[in-house]
């Protein structure tokens, strides 16, 4: 195995959402599966069928392949009120912690891993710098969407999500942070979406971050 992890295997997508990528070498099928992480390492190799080595982390020399187009339309739509709407409720409902099978109850492709062990869909979606899903011991903690400027109001937040409440500052130089909880019906968990903004975040203030944080309690 260690020789396969030193290979510069060029992978193609599989379409699965659990197992990504695969590629053929020397006659062996391989396989890429996405597992359970933090639980779990994140990919575990499979060849022929059978699994052979988990990986905490996707071997230097291994080559992504660029995202399929029907992958690419996924993440096409923009960063909107609705959408943050059908996200919070959907992560109230979430009863999966596979981070491939969360993504895809969003609507977007698998995640892939940086140098540091974050998980972030490629690419990202259209006026945001990344979109990051966090995951603790407990699955899914946090969805974090960081803008490339600046973009919702806080009266646009809540006039979909009602009046926000401002959460206090830690530090001087602290964002500004607005809170609005989310609930769906009958589902088990509830959704802080948490607005981050530069200044004192007056109805037209445009926040430059947004995290759909998931509450356990």
């Amino acid at each position: 195995m260690s020789d396969l992890i030193a290979t510069p295997i060029r992978w193609e997508h599989s379409g699965d959402g659990e197992f990504p990528y695969h590629a053929e070498i020397d006659g062996r099928s391989l396989t890429v599966r996405v597992n359970d992480f933090p639980a779990e390492p994140l990919y575990t190799l499979i060849v022929d069928g059978s699994e052979m080595v988990d990986l905490d982390d996707w071997p230097t020399v291994w080559r992504r392949p660029p995202a399929p187009a029907h992958l690419l339309d996924l993440i096409a739509r923009p960063i909107t009120t609705d959408l943050l709407w059908t996200w919070a409720r959907r992560i109230c409902g979430v009863t999966t912690e596979h981070p491939a099978e969360v993504a895809a109850l969003l609507g977007l492709p698998a995640p892939t891993q940086d140098d540091l062990g974050r998980l972030f869909v490629q690419p990202s979606p259209p006026g945001t710098a990344r979109l990051e899903l966090s995951f603790d011991r407990a699955g899914l903690s946090a969805v974090v969407i960081h803008f490339v400027e600046p973009t919702l109001t806080r009266a646009e937040l809540d006039a979909c999500f009602g009046p926000s409440g401002d959460v206090p500052r830690v530090h001087w130089d602290s964002a500004h942070v607005t809170a609005h909880r989310i609930t769906a019906p009958d589902a088990p968990l509830s959704c802080t979406l948490l607005a981050s903004y530069g200044s004192e975040p007056a109805p037209p203030t445009r926040a430059f971050q947004l995290t759909l944080r998931r509450d356990h309690g």
